[in-house]
């Protein structure tokens, strides 16, 4: 549930990988966290999901187990968007 302090934030990533959901986990692990945190719907692949958990475990962070998920669209607003990618991927 949104408290009114939280600003709505959306983790995307230009190639629908895994990045948006180890972001998003990693900021729901803050202690003063003031986020209401969204992703980009994505089928995220067993062993990708698997490989950001051991990474979350090396540092004590729980991976964001259900986190809330929409399209980016007109009719849904963020205050904050967060879009991750990678040129390497791309050459």
């Amino acid at each position: 549930m949104r408290s009114e302090k939280q600003k709505r934030i959306l983790f995307l990533c230009a190639h629908r990988s895994v990045r948006e959901l180890l972001a998003a986990s990693l900021l729901a692990a803050q202690k003063q966290n003031g986020w209401d945190i969204w992703i980009a719907p994505a089928p995220f692949p067993s062993d990708e999901v698997a490989l950001v958990r051991q990474v979350l475990d090396e540092v004590h962070v729980p991976l964001l187990t259900s986190p809330q998920t929409a399209e980016p669209s007109f009719d849904r607003s963020w205050d904050e968007g967060v879009v991750l990618c990678s040129g390497a991927t791309d050459q």
